[in-house]
């Protein structure tokens, strides 16, 4: 479980990789749009897996990225369980839980592929990104999934 969780302290990527592969301008993106990135990330991660990847991992926080790296090995850690419940999502659904000026914490519901549903919470901090020299939000931590019997 502890394992789990600690993997799950994962999912995202950089600020400069994220930007580069999210969005063409400079602007930064806040923390809902960072999430909706990752979560249609998911949502379409069969139709581009190498594209998925590179966003998720382009927002992860450099703690994350130590943890869970290389890119090749969390690419790995996506497709198997537990993580893999969360790729081609069917729907999700989400709002926030806990906010400061540096954290905030989304609960997310979300309904599978194969119809189940569960939340996991997904936290980001906004930190400093040196290769946009300004601050941006990066995933900190994600729970395990916990299910639950139906809607989003």
């Amino acid at each position: 479980m502890v394992k789990q969780a600690l993997a799950l302290f994962i999912l995202l990527v950089s600020c400069s990789g994220g930007q580069a592969i999210v969005d063409e301008s400079p602007k930064i993106l806040d923390s809902e749009e960072v999430l909706n990135l990752i979560f249609d990330s998911y949502k379409n991660f069969s139709n581009n897996p190498e594209k998925a990847v590179d966003t998720i991992w382009g927002f992860a926080h450099e703690d994350n990225k130590e943890i869970t790296g290389p890119k090749e090995r969390f690419s790995q850690m996506l497709v198997s369980e537990p993580y893999d419940s969360i790729i081609d999502l069917k729907e999700y659904s989400y709002e926030v839980i806990y906010e400061n000026e540096t954290n905030i914490h989304y609960e997310v519901k979300v309904l599978a592929k194969t119809n189940s549903y569960f939340v996991i919470t997904w936290v980001f901090e906004r930190t400093e990104c040196p290769n946009l020299e300004e601050q941006c939000w990066l995933t900190i931590a994600v729970t395990a999934p916990s299910y639950f019997e139906s809607g989003i």
